[in-house]
């Protein structure tokens, strides 16, 4: 049973709702686990997660989400039955399934009875509870030259997606003009281009290499990061890790990818940040917390 009181970790003061958040969070691992068994899922932890279970076994006592990764396969499979395997009060949240409100790349799984989400994220209508990340981990070519034209082609769905929801892109009239030309021939393919279609088309360019590319995995979520690329052979074996009071699969190679990662990972850093931006609050539903 994780320990619910105020605490001090590693110089660090974590409140009691903060372990309330962490609890939360937790129980929408527990059940992601359980559908995973269920349909014979692979996932790791990874980022955060992983590093808050190698350092820490459990949390970074300075961290408020939590972090996991699938690969191509098994990320698939998940968006095909996730709508109807996660009930209320959980949410299997995409842009499919908010209707095209907003755009990301990747999933979450939130609980309404608590609040994790920015103010404009509530005003858009979408869920706004206390979140999980699942991310998908892709295959990537060799040559620089195609990993180059990788990364564009699915920054360029991002960024369409933009303007299918009526945001502006930032650069002056010759990058205006350069994406309502793509978005012209995009409507051609999609009709009238909306966030759900162009995620559907983000994770078929995304996973394009899958099967094909034995040697590099990436992390793409948030555009090309070198530090997110790791070899593959890292990640093919998996290892049971503590993490608070479950067990929970990560790469047998987790100390290589936390070293290319971060560096020397088991140094305390002296920046501790959170994802403050965010309104978190584990003990009230998004939609009163917003509406109070």
């Amino acid at each position: 049973m994780m320990n619910l009181e105020k605490e001090t970790i590693c110089g660090y003061e974590v409140s009691a709702q903060m372990k309330r958040l962490w609890a939360m969070e937790l129980d929408i691992v527990k059940q992601f686990v359980t559908v995973c068994e269920k349909h014979q899922l692979k996932y790791w932890i990874m980022g955060g997660t992983l590093l808050g279970a190698v350092r820490h076994k459990g949390f970074i006592p300075w961290d408020n989400d939590i972090d996991l990764a699938m690969p191509r396969k098994d990320f698939n499979k998940l968006l095909r039955i996730g709508p109807e395997a996660f009930q209320s009060p959980l949410f299997f949240q995409t842009p499919v399934t908010e209707n095209a409100r907003f755009f990301r790349t990747f999933v979450r799984i939130r609980n309404g009875n608590g609040t994790a989400s920015f103010q404009d994220e509530y005003d858009l209508g979408i869920n706004g509870g206390v979140f999980i990340d699942i991310f998908c981990l892709d295959e990537i070519p060799d040559s620089p030259l195609k990993r180059k034209c990788y990364f564009r082609k699915i920054n360029e769905i991002a960024k369409m997606a933009r303007f299918a929801l009526g945001r502006n892109l930032k650069g002056g009239f010759r990058n205006r003009i350069k994406h309502f030309l793509q978005k012209f021939v995009y409507s051609i393919v999609l009709k009238k281009p909306d966030t759900a279609q162009l995620f559907n088309l983000y994770q078929w360019e995304a996973g394009r290499y899958s099967g094909q590319c034995r040697h590099s995995i990436a992390h793409h979520a948030f555009g090309y990061n070198p530090h997110y690329i790791w070899e593959s052979n890292d990640w093919e074996e998996t290892v049971m890790l503590p993490f608070e009071d479950v067990m929970l699969y990560a790469p047998k190679g987790y100390d290589a990818i936390l070293r290319h990662q971060y560096g020397d990972y088991m140094q305390i850093p002296e920046d501790k940040a959170t994802h403050d931006v965010y309104h978190f609050n584990p003990d009230i539903p998004y939609t009163k917390y917003f509406n109070r």
